[in-house]
């Protein structure tokens, strides 16, 4: 975490990492499937430290079993909740991937500050294709800004309006991890800004990120300009 020195990590241990391989189907990379060699154990909140002090409190677990439910109450008690919602749905069965709707949603989403879904788990959640429709569900079953990413946009909604805000990559060689880097991206954003301009930083760094594989390690400085050139 050298790159990175305003990072405090709280090791905890597990038996096992979390192992994917994602193959995709379509040339929009928007439709994949996922096999998993081994998982974490999940998080509990006794094993959260005390010191812990921040804002937003984002959990991005990746498959269904990471965080359990009753870590939302918890964690909403102690900061504005943002959740990836891919932990609730993706299951492991038999070495593979498969999405099952999340059976707490509605008794659990009205912690939630912060909902982050992809189009295919929106739809999922609440039956609907239209995922201007689907983030308005969502918004009536309690989240409170609810994220959505797609391969040409980025939604928000917040009860209010919807913003969107259109993916500019020029190759997809960096797919995976796209609403990964949306999401941290917009609730860091959203501490400061509006959501507008936490929408189109992200999107711009997204996009940025995306045409090339790993992890963004750009700076703002480089996202500025990409939003200067394509924004």
């Amino acid at each position: 975490f050298a790159a990175a020195p305003n990072i405090t990590v709280f090791p905890l241990h597990s038996t096992h990492s979390f192992v994917t391989k994602n193959v995709y189907h379509t040339p929009d990379r928007e439709r994949r499937t996922s096999t998993v060699d081994s998982k974490i154990d999940p998080y509990r909140p006794e094993e959260v430290p005390e010191e812990i002090d921040a804002k937003i409190w984002h959990l991005a677990g990746l498959v269904g079993g990471d965080i359990p439910n009753e870590f939302l109450p918890f964690a909403a008690k102690r900061a504005m909740l943002a959740i990836d919602v891919q932990c609730m749905l993706r299951w492991e069965e038999n070495g593979g991937m498969v999405y099952r709707d999340w059976e707490a949603k509605k008794e659990l989403l009205p912690y939630v500050r912060f909902l982050k879904t992809d189009a295919a788990e929106a739809e999922i959640l609440t039956g609907l294709a239209d995922r201007v429709e689907a983030a308005k569900v969502l918004y009536g079953w309690g989240a409170k800004e609810i994220l959505i990413t797609h391969n040409t946009e980025v939604l928000v909604y917040d009860g209010k309006e919807i913003y969107t805000c259109p993916i500019k990559a020029r190759s997809l060689g960096g797919r995976t991890g796209r609403g990964d880097t949306t999401f941290a991206c917009y609730i860091n954003e959203r501490l400061t800004q509006d959501i507008p301009a936490a929408l189109q930083t992200s999107t711009a760094l997204v996009s940025l990120k995306m045409e090339t594989p790993g992890p963004y390690m750009g700076t703002r400085a480089d996202v500025d300009a990409y939003i200067k050139e394509f924004y």
